[in-house]
């Protein structure tokens, strides 16, 4: 992949409002390194929600605006948690939610314990986690460990003067020790620009690799790492259901030999991950956009790259071989196959990815995304169709939510959306499709309420029915009560395929009554770019 999780930053900084790193720190919280106790480790959520949870992706900003400035807040995202509840997600990631640098993606963090003023107040989250909690949605928050805000109060003093009692809470140097390497300028997660950054208004220089107001933690300093822990406890002790680790790969730099999945990353996430593991109940993903495998014993990781292979694949018909790699290893279960994201290195939204006309393979995408991961992740806007902005980067991806056709507002606000709304908000939005059950959200409720009647979709042991190159991916999951079998159709001929069973087969999806056997055979004929769920054992679960 040539362009990994840093693109994403200096593009989005370059849209971003860039404050420079003048020593002004008036309008920033002051120090608060103070250490976080464990005081509240129960779950609000039923034991195991963390293994089969359904999440959406959503940046707070651009969801749901309450009191019409056009900015998204706490107020307007709660009054959206009953559609959230009744499309069938049971978790939900939120992009980071405090005061920042960038002034909107919240990547450049200023304050660790704190809420985003433009998002509300610390009473209005508080209120959010726990009407989500009522509805038996688990909330994980976005944790940027790599780097903080070059406005953190920590940063700024630790700028001012080599003898700050935090200066080496950063990397700081006094003459550049010339780590860029401008051949590897865009490969493989390396340096857009020399990661080595003149202070201003204080002493030397100081590494950040992804951006100017991005300035890299010490992560070897245990003082450093001891903040970030107890900054976690801050919000798990509010009942925040666990973390999405931002931008893993980038922990630790040696220079040019060692500046991309350095080998000490890994303990460092497993070191967060047991400040986690004091409380019950919670969920750790890291965000690895290359060599995963490296953080599967400390978190789940996205598969990303592979739905690139997915979607390539079903545009041809086939099923392809990087998909079968994954669904081969043990592990897939920690390791989602989320189809987009907040970040362009992933992809464009879904629907600019299969054009206007590519509805059937958009459909059986998202299928073979919710029912093969055990905890999918689904992107916002991404159940109804919607497009980015007029342009794929990383603003554009992070477009209002189309709640409505109107094309000034797209009903995310009374007053003026802070950036441009899909380019297919008319046409294609929520008040368009909720009563219509036909529709792409009528879909992906269809695949949610399956996945919740019948829990050994996600739970149960996976079995691989598909070899790379076939028409179809097909497996099936089991446990002690319920075997669920998955059929998805990729090609646009229909498909009979046939597997080992033993009595009456139900379907749960795509198709209605019963399949029966015989001599041992289960033959299912499913129609092009279709998907079918059959299910035997229990009854379904209400």
């Amino acid at each position: 992949m040539n362009f990994s999780s840093i693109s994403r930053r200096v593009r989005a900084c370059l849209m971003a409002s860039v404050a420079g790193l003048a020593m002004v720190a008036s309008a920033h919280a002051a120090i608060d390194v103070s250490p976080v106790p464990v005081t509240n480790k129960a779950s609000a959520l039923p034991k195991g929600w963390n293994k089969n949870a359904a999440f959406t992706e959503i940046f707070v900003r651009s969801y749901q605006d309450s009191n019409g400035d056009g900015i998204g807040d706490f107020k307007g995202l709660t009054s959206r948690l009953d559609y959230l509840q009744k499309m069938g997600v049971t978790g939900i990631w939120l992009m980071p939610i405090g005061p920042s640098q960038d002034h909107d993606h919240g990547y450049a963090q200023n304050d660790y314990r704190a809420i985003d003023p433009q998002y509300g107040t610390m009473a209005d989250f508080d209120e959010f986690l726990a009407e989500a909690h009522k509805r038996g949605i688990g909330v994980i928050i976005d944790y940027v460990i790599n780097h903080s805000g070059s406005g953190n109060a920590i940063f700024l003093d630790a700028a001012k003067s080599k003898s700050s009692a935090y200066r080496d809470w950063y990397i700081f140097a006094d003459s550049n020790p010339g780590w860029y390497d401008e051949k590897m300028r865009g490969v493989s997660g390396a340096y857009w620009t020399d990661p080595w950054k003149p202070v201003k208004d204080g002493e030397g220089l100081y590494y950040g690799v992804f951006d100017t107001t991005m300035p890299d933690w010490n992560l070897r300093n245990p003082k450093v790492l001891a903040y970030l822990k107890d900054s976690m406890r801050f919000w798990l002790n509010k009942g925040v259901d666990g973390f999405r680790l931002d931008a893993v790969t980038m922990l630790l730099e040696d220079g040019k030999a060692s500046y991309f999945n350095n080998p000490g990353n890994a303990a460092l996430v497993m070191d967060l991950r047991k400040a986690m593991d004091e409380y019950d109940n919670r969920y750790l993903i890291c965000e690895a956009s290359e060599g995963r495998e490296m953080y599967l014993d400390a978190c789940s990781a996205f598969a990303y790259g592979v739905q690139q292979h997915l979607i390539a694949g079903i545009k041809n018909g086939v099923v392809a071989p990087e998909v079968i790699t994954l669904l081969q290893d043990p592990k897939l279960d920690i390791a989602p196959l989320a189809l987009q994201s907040h970040d362009s290195y992933v992809g464009d939204r879904l629907i600019n990815q299969f054009g206007v006309n590519g509805g059937a393979n958009y459909r059986v995408a998202a299928a073979i995304s919710i029912l093969v991961s055990a905890t999918p992740f689904a992107y916002y806007g991404e159940e109804i169709g919607m497009s980015n902005g007029g342009i794929h980067n990383d603003p554009g991806l992070r477009s209002p939510m189309s709640w409505t056709g109107d094309t000034k507002t797209a009903g995310f606000t009374t007053g003026k959306p802070y950036r441009d709304v899909a380019i297919n908000v008319a046409g294609v939005n929520v008040a368009a499709q909720e009563n219509d059950p036909d529709s792409l959200l009528a879909y992906y409720t269809s695949l949610y309420k399956v996945r919740q009647a019948h829990p050994v979709i996600a739970t149960g042991a996976f079995k691989l029915l598909s070899k790379a190159g076939d028409p179809y991916l097909a497996f099936s999951r089991t446990d002690k009560k319920d075997q669920a079998v998955v059929i998805a159709n990729v090609s646009t001929e229909p498909q009979t395929v046939t597997i080992d069973a033993k009595g009456a087969y139900q379907y749960a999806l795509g198709g209605q009554g019963a399949v029966t056997p015989s001599a041992g055979k289960l033959s299912v004929t499913v129609a092009p770019k279709a998907t079918v769920v059959l299910t035997a054992g229990s009854a379904p679960r209400k």
